[in-house]
């Protein structure tokens, strides 16, 4: 009777769509819900209004209403339009109705966190206000911590620390376990890895398995687990997306007896928001992979350089992808705030194919490609590329392509350290981002070791990487159609500030904003050193709506400069804007049957010179 009594009392108050005050856990649990804006993961979340004429608080039912908005017209019966109301309550103009937050609960850390939205501009005071009003009329009391998302509200953290404990986004970041990346699922054999290089003769297409370290390669898997944190724009993020297997990252993977139990064990792997599962499978659950076939397309006749600006969307054919969208990016950096790489031009795939039918690579490819055992057996595939990239590097280089090179370098200017970045038609594409699987080099002009030559063939030679090969196999690109182009720029080798941007939401569908992550000099930050963490970012260009203008909602921030952001505002606002200009660009461009909001290009920036000028160095397609 009384476990009748007890459901009955948490169904009748399930069914409420507001409390004025939380009493316990199990209320929040019930009246709770994932994030709009899911940055982090296991995080959950109650939205609060405050009414400010009526003194009064509520937590609202996260199972009735989804947003603010939506709670204030339909319980409160606010009568205006959204757009007023988004504009008089997420700030401080002394005529707001309410005050308007997000009362969320962090699992790994144990904490209650109150979060405004980053556009409003609400006041310390009010803030306080808010902030002793929750902590009142809810069991968590003063135990309650006021998140400062925004370089705004740390601005006002002198203020705010004097009546309640503050905490900062890398706080939460750096104390999370876990991570969603691909949110899918599939069916294989469960299989701890703690050396992937060294493992890669025992791992099969059926296997889900379980990483130590972030893999500069993604071989294929059902699945994977791994124990690292991952930014948005990692390889293995990229690739995992593209391939559209489940991908989480779990850093206690390696300690948790429950997982170990499953080892060798055929499981379904699926990953959610808030966590993963595990758990052993039926085998008639297991799905086929289709096989997917991408063609690519090239033409050998352009036998000369080519200056940047004569490159445009049909120059993938000749130059590559990479080449191409630079071409792009070079146009517009004329007509907007922003520059590409100086002393630009491009090798065509004329002289790749010159130089390999000029070498033994040639027979080697042909007889690679032709020979189903090698092509079945990791290490004799492994061996046999090794060859044709040694033959490439060792095989001299036209003199005739080297001479032109040098010229069209003089021509350019002074600089004389060159990148030499691979730009191929099997990477940057439409459902083939390629990233990572292909290497870019530095030549210096007239240098004893460094030479453009050596730099020229390493770049092509990088075609016949293991990792390369096996990544175009999975997608059923014929390798003989494969050529490799050369995009040349002046070298950053002491940039301020290096980055990647996806030119959409990824953390609320369907909604502004762009996600950016950013570290200082060349540190990466796809592929970061063991414990570094960059800033990461969501920011709204000024063609947003009103109330997202100069917004930047941390996630992190950086590990190199004790919680600054590296950013300032006024670069984080001219950084918003031309990526806002080259995704409107690229969306006319391409195809993808998305809205104009959920359609992303993956971008990289640096900040460079003593006054920190905007490049633009790469745009490629976002697949997801």
């Amino acid at each position: 009777m009384i476990f009748l009594l007890c459901s009955l009392s948490l169904s009748m108050l399930s069914a409420q769509s507001a409390l004025n005050r939380l009493e316990d856990k199990t209320q929040f649990d019930l009246f709770s819900g994932p994030p709009l804006y899911q940055k982090y993961g296991q995080v959950s979340g109650v939205k609060v209004v405050f009414d400010i004429k009526k003194e009064r608080l509520h937590f609202m039912n996260a199972n009735r209403y989804t947003l603010h908005y939506e709670f204030c017209k339909n319980y409160l019966n606010y009568t205006g339009e959204l757009s007023y109301f988004n504009s008089h309550n997420y700030g401080d103009k002394g005529n707001q109705k309410y005050l308007l937050a997000n009362l969320n609960y962090f699992k790994t850390l144990d904490t209650y966190v109150l979060e405004i939205s980053a556009v409003d501009t609400m006041s310390a005071n009010n803030l306080l206000r808010l902030y002793q009003l929750i902590a009142e009329h809810s069991f968590i009391g003063s135990e309650l911590k006021i998140l400062l998302n925004t370089t705004r509200l740390q601005t006002l953290a002198p203020i705010l620390k004097e009546k309640a404990p503050l905490i900062y986004p890398s706080d939460i970041y750096k104390n999370l376990t876990y991570q969603p990346i691909g949110k899918h699922k599939g069916y294989g054999t469960l299989k701890f890895v703690t050396d992937l290089t060294s493992s890669l003769n025992d791992i099969e297409p059926t296997d889900i398995v379980v990483l130590k370290e972030t893999p500069l390669f993604l071989p294929e898997v059902a699945g994977i687990l791994v124990a690292k944190f991952q930014t948005p724009l990692s390889h293995l993020t990229i690739l995992g997306q593209n391939r559209k297997i489940p991908i989480a990252a779990y850093t206690s993977a390696f300690k948790d007896s429950s997982l170990y139990a499953l080892e060798h064990k055929r499981v379904r792997y699926e990953v959610a928001n808030d966590t993963f599962y595990i758990a052993v499978s039926n085998k008639k659950e297991r799905k086929k992979r289709k096989q997917r076939t991408i063609k690519v397309a090239s033409d050998l006749t352009v036998d000369s350089l080519i200056d940047i600006a004569k490159l445009g969307k049909k120059s993938f054919k000749y130059v590559g992808n990479k080449a191409a969208n630079f071409g792009t990016l070079y146009r517009l950096a004329r007509k907007n705030n922003f520059k590409t790489p100086e002393a630009a031009f491009s090798i065509p795939f004329y002289f790749y194919k010159q130089h390999i039918e000029h070498s033994e690579a040639a027979i080697l490819i042909s007889n690679l490609l032709s020979n189903p055992a090698i092509l079945s057996q990791k290490d004799s595939l492994k061996n046999s590329l090794k060859q044709i990239r040694t033959s490439i590097k060792r095989s001299p280089i036209n003199s005739g392509l080297l001479k032109a090179v040098k010229q069209k370098i003089h021509a350019k200017g002074t600089h004389k350290r060159m990148r030499f970045r691979s730009s191929t038609n099997a990477e940057d594409a439409k459902g083939f981002s390629g990233a990572g699987l292909y290497t870019s080099k530095t030549g210096i002009v007239d240098h004893p070791k460094k030479t453009l030559e050596k730099a020229i063939k390493k770049v092509w030679a990088s075609l016949w990487s293991y990792e390369a090969f096996l990544e175009r196999t999975y997608y059923g690109i014929d390798h003989k159609q494969v050529f490799m182009g050369i995009l040349v720029h002046r070298s950053f080798p002491e940039e301020d500030v290096n980055g990647v941007a996806i030119t959409k939401n990824i953390y609320r569908e369907g909604n502004q904003g762009f996600v950016v992550n950013a570290q200082l000099g060349n540190e990466s930050v796809v592929q970061p050193k063991e414990g570094i963490i960059s800033d990461q970012f969501i920011c709204y260009p000024d063609e947003a709506d009103d109330i997202y203008k100069n917004t930047a909602d941390y996630i992190a921030t950086s590990s190199l400069t004790e919680g600054k952001p590296i950013m300032k505002p006024h670069e984080i606002k001219q950084l918003a804007n031309q990526l806002h200009i080259i995704k409107r660009h690229f969306y006319r461009r391409i195809a993808t049957g998305k809205s104009f909001l959920d359609f992303g290009m993956d971008i990289e920036f640096k900040l460079d010179g003593p006054n920190r000028q905007l490049y633009i160095k790469q745009a490629r397609l976002y697949n997801d």
